[in-house]
């Protein structure tokens, strides 16, 4: 019982929880860490 959702997961059965970072959120979060950083360095 203790590997059931790691089996689960390995068997290709879909067991919800948030999608993957696309490029454009990867792009977008790249973007306002940049934004944070200019205006907060010393």
């Amino acid at each position: 019982m203790r590997d059931f959702m790691e089996t689960l997961r390995a068997s290709g059965e879909h067991t919800g929880g948030p999608k993957g970072y696309s490029d454009v959120d990867r792009r977008e979060f790249a973007n306002a860490l940049d934004r944070w950083l200019a205006r907060n360095a010393p």
